[in-house]
């Protein structure tokens, strides 16, 4: 591939001498060009500006902070102290925002140059060839060693001329990279498939390979390619690699070897050879961190690979050679995790005398070049200072949190036992690494946690006390060891209130995923699928007691949905093994009666026990229309809508809904009919989620203050189960789009905000009062059929419910670990039916609005109403006097009042629910009424007739409009019987009274 090269030179003849990189960082440097004059360096508070800007002889400008920096700095150099970066980095900075270069040109800065041609033919497949270089670059030296790291070395030549001591610090470098076995390469070859593929270095794209020889005499070589983009790819091994090398002890042996040496030469006393041990050696993670201590003065020891164990007998070795042994995790969950694992090795107790550098946590919120979170050494001596790290090391601690020393007794004799002293401060850090810390609830409440990899449980001081014990137990310490642990008053509730405030991330989702935890594994749940997630490799905290107590395994998707261009659904069905899917599809069976009792009376008994075996879990069942299948399908995939949108732990503001679920059977009387199954619905959900049940027949529920007290971010659902006719629905409905005021007894009152706060949920046999267009954006309804029902009323011919179909109860204690897994999996692949579909999929509505209008204008309405306006009494597509309908509604309902408004409400409801419509506009005046001039009429209640007077009035009228093509003029004459004009039907009573 063809290189390209973007230079020092190039930079700075495209910005104008640097001036225009200059601009970026000071926009009113122009005013201090050619001036002498000193500007303040922005970011900085200084009382006296101490900045100057030149030109130097080259055409190019240089700056000096004087009170900063202290030396002058071109363009390039300014950027890497404003972007905290390398030199390379610096360079792709600056032609990236000055459009130096092509974009190919900068990437190609962080390639390297690989070219092929074919192999010789004496050149065997799985040859390598090294071409080292003459000697390293200085920008690649600046890849490998931060910023602090190198102004340290330099200050080691400070008082040298500034020419002779930039090539004394380049040498430094240089000697240390071959101390350490680092060889930089000018390129190498491999020979695959008859070709030979090269890879050559470039500016900013270094090869190192490190040489190492194993204790029988074999070599093996480790190439690092410090800036390939797939981390996966930094290493290649050749040679006979072995996985347990420690690099960097033959160099930390040598350096031990030499101090004891230089000690005999100097002293005989037995006493300061023994001591002679070199001060610390720093197990680091990686060979660039590794350098990077080197230089600063520290000895270092670093793993070959990540299977690397470091075992007993090597730790023993490098106890015997210094003082401490030191490790550096990164801040990431892998580096704490494997050095945590390091330190509680049970091969030994000396795997506790480890002590732990630790980075300041407040690394993480910078940022590397490619836009991670900052979190080893290397990147923390881009901020930091050697004196700085001095004080890191200086304040280690060790996992150990006692000490063990000879006891004598009064006359200084040696006691057969050891005494023991616990270190508070390093018990504290002790549980601190065993993830121990306390946890804000309220502002009354502070909770002990235990972090234990993604798992968060609560605890108690006793608790923490009994893990040290057990800790202690399980190393198997001497009895004395365990007697101080339980005498000490230190280890108690009032030392742990040292340890540091937690406050785990409990969001087991985002706007776009949900996890479920299980006892094996955690299913990612997206729009694209289910995958497995390993537990221990999830930074996502979650309580333990949300840990489901399940082994699941993932399972092939048991359906798929679909919508045509008509906006017709259907799914298609793969597996309906699940329990709990074969129980959402009976309930979806609105049509079961027409289906297997009407359809199917005509044939005999054994071709009716024939069809109901062969369609017993089927939505689509072969004697129904097509326009019935699609509904009861509509309604099944509404279901699994609503429940994929209840897992889905996130609330979006543009869906704040509140899962409704109602009978879906039309309501002809007056009560309450349930035990259809919605309430299982949520049972369901309860499996999975935590969820708080609140009694819907309580109507008096909301009086309570404290009726939230016990909801919690940790609650996912509020369930009001069963709500009554005359629940205060509307409170519920204002808690969708608002935070939530919890009010604990005895306790401060908190507020929880609409992205923490539950969702919520609803089963009732009535629907809302009203169904305005606000209150419909806050509901997603669901209905279930009759199909599950207890008969008491003599309307079926049989009781069902769910165990006559399964057998047994849903989720019961005799589930079976498979029907377990079944329904999990089905449970999941709703909430990816959720996450997937962009739109919400609406459950059919007639049945419920019929009810909703029904419930609105009450039974006694619709029951005179659909009496008074059916076509035979002769009110329908003609003016009707409102009088005379009002009071005649009042006689046969037998209420003493009803204002005009209400009553005109109710006559709005009727209408929506015959589908006709009220005052149309053609009968309109220009002011929205409804009136005419006829006779004024009065109700005789001796004669108990309708009678006219002699004179006639402008008075208002109804006019329900049931013909939609044409409009009468006639206006209905309650003073005629409906018995003068034609045959009576039977069974009903004449108009008027």
């Amino acid at each position: 591939m063809q290189q390209y090269k973007i230079t020092k030179e190039d930079i700075l003849l495209n910005t104008n001498g640097g001036l225009d990189i200059f601009r970026f960082y000071i926009p009113d440097i122009d005013e201090f060009v050619r001036t002498n004059k000193h500007f303040t360096d922005p970011g900085r508070y200084e009382k006296t500006p101490s900045s100057k800007i030149k030109r130097t002889s080259d055409g190019n400008y240089i700056v000096n902070d004087f009170g900063h920096v202290g030396k002058w700095m071109n363009a390039i150099a300014y950027t890497q102290v404003k972007e905290n970066c390398e030199y390379g980095e610096a360079i792709k900075i600056i032609a990236e925002r000055h459009g130096i270069g092509s974009n190919a040109q900068i990437r190609s800065m962080y390639e390297a140059d690989v070219s092929s041609e074919d192999a010789k033919p004496d050149q065997p497949d799985g040859e390598w060839t090294f071409n080292h270089a003459e000697t390293i670059k200085e920008s690649h030296l600046r890849i490998i060693f931060s910023e602090r790291t190198w102004s340290y070395v330099a200050s080691q030549y400070r008082n040298k001329p500034e020419g002779e001591r930039e090539e004394l610090v380049l040498e430094h470098f240089r000697k240390l990279l071959l101390e350490q076995h680092w060889h930089v390469l000018d390129s190498y070859t491999i020979i695959k498939d008859r070709k030979a593929i090269t890879f050559k270095a470039t500016e900013f794209y270094p090869i190192f390979r490190i040489e190492e020889e194993t204790k029988d005499g074999a070599r093996f070589s480790k190439i690092y390619l410090p800036k390939s983009k797939d981390k996966g790819k930094r290493f290649y091994y050749h040679g006979k690699f072995d996985a347990q090398f420690l690099h960097g002890y033959a160099q930390v042996k040598k350096a031990y070897e030499e101090k004891v040496k230089q000690m005999e030469a100097e002293s005989d006393d037995e006493n300061d050879k023994k001591e002679q041990k070199l001060d610390e050696i720093i197990y680091c993670t990686g060979g660039s961190d590794a350098l990077n201590f080197r230089a600063l003065g520290y000895h270092i020891i670093y793993p070959s690979s990540e299977h690397f164990k470091l075992t007993r007998d090597q730790l023993f070795k490098l106890f015997a050679k210094a003082k401490s042994i030191l490790t550096c995790p990164d801040l990431d969950y892998t580096g704490q995790m494997q050095n945590h694992r390091l330190c509680l090795t049970n091969t030994h107790t000396l795997f506790l005398d480890i002590k732990t550098i630790e980075l300041p946590l407040e690394l993480q919120g910078r940022r590397d070049q490619y836009g991670r979170p900052c979190k080893d050494l290397r990147d923390y001596m881009k901020y930091y200072s050697s004196g700085d790290l001095s004080n890191l090391i200086k304040v280690a601690k060790m996992y150990r949190f006692w000490d063990e020393t000879p006891a004598f007794d009064r006359q200084g004799n040696r006691k057969e036992r050891n005494q023991y002293e616990l270190s508070i401060e390093r018990v504290l850090n002790f549980l601190v690494k065993a993830g121990f810390g306390r946890r804000k609830v309220n502002e009354e409440t502070i909770e002990f946690i235990q972090i234990d990899g993604n798992l968060v449980r609560q605890v108690k001081s006793e608790d923490i006390k009994a893990y040290l014990l057990n800790f202690l137990r399980s190393r198997f310490v001497s009895e004395h060891l365990l007697n101080v642990v339980h005498k000490s008053t230190a280890i108690s509730a009032n030392s742990f209130d040292s340890l540091p405030m937690l406050n785990p991330d409990f969001r087991d989702y985002d706007p776009w995923t949900q996890y479920m935890f299980f006892e094996n594994t955690t299913w990612k749940i997206t729009a694209r699928g289910i995958d497995d997630v390993q537990s221990n490799k999830l930074e996502k905290m979650v309580w333990e007691s949300k840990i489901l107590k399940k082994k699941v395994r993932k399972l092939e998707p048991m359906f798929t949905v679909n919508k045509d261009d008509s906006g017709r659904y259907s799914i298609d069905i793969k597996n309906q093994d699940s329990m709990f899917f074969r129980f959402l599809i009976q309930t979806s069976r609105v049509h079961w009666r027409k289906e297997l009792e009407d359809n199917i009376e005509h044939l005999s008994d054994e071709e009716i026990g024939a069809y109901r075996d062969n369609n017993r879990f089927n939505i689509y069942g072969p004697n129904l229309t097509q326009e019935d299948k699609d509904e009861q399908a509509l309604h099944l995939i509404n279901k699994m809508y609503c429940f994929g949108y209840m897992m889905h732990r996130y609330k979006a503001e543009s869906r704040p809904w509140i899962v409704y679920g109602m009978d879906d059977t039309p309501q002809k009387e007056q009560g309450s009919f349930g035990g259809t199954g919605k309430s299982i619905f949520f049972k369901g959900l309860r499996t999975i989620k935590n969820l708080l049940l609140f009694d819907g027949k309580n109507v008096k529920l909301f009086d309570d203050n404290h009726v939230f007290e016990q909801v919690t971010t940790n609650t996912d659902t509020m369930y009001i189960d069963d709500a009554d006719r005359n629940f205060p629905m509307e409170r519920v409905f204002s808690m969708t789009t608002g935070d939530i005021t919890v009010n604990p007894k005895g306790k401060t009152r908190t507020t929880l905000p609409f992205s923490e706060s539950p969702k919520l949920g609803i089963t009732t046999n009535f629907a809302p009062d009203d169904l305005g267009p606000s209150l419909m954006r806050r509901i997603l309804f669901f209905g279930t059929s009759n199909y599950y029902h207890v008969d008491r009323s003599g309307m079926f011919r049989e009781n069902r419910q769910p165990v006559d179909d399964f057998g047994k109860e849903l989720w019961a204690a005799q589930y079976t670990d498979d029907e377990w897994n079944l329904d999990l999996n089905f449970m999941a692949q709703c909430c990816q039916l959720y996450l997937s579909w962009p739109t919400w999929i609406e459950a059919p509505m007639k049945n419920i609005m019929d009810r909703a209008f029904t419930n609105s204008m009450g039974f006694a309405f619709l029951a005179w109403a659909e009496v008074f306006f059916t076509k035979e009494s002769g009110r329908l597509d003609c003016f009707v006097p409102t009088q005379y309908a009002l009071e005649d509604y009042k006689a046969e309902a037998n209420i003493k009042t009803i204002t005009s408004n209400g009553f005109n409400s109710k006559m709005k409801l009727f209408a929506q629910l015959k589908k006709m419509s009220l005052n149309p506009k053609e009968v309109q005046n220009n002011d929205g009424r409804v009136t005419k001039t006829w006779d004024v009429i009065r109700f005789d209640n001796r004669e108990k007739k309708w009678i006219k007077d002699d004179r006639k009035k402008t008075q208002a009228m109804i006019y329900l409009q049931s013909d939609r093509d044409a409009i009468n003029d006639i206006v209905h004459d309650p003073t005629i019987s409906l018995a003068d004009v034609m045959e009576p039907i039977p069974g009903t009573k004449s108009p008027g009274f």
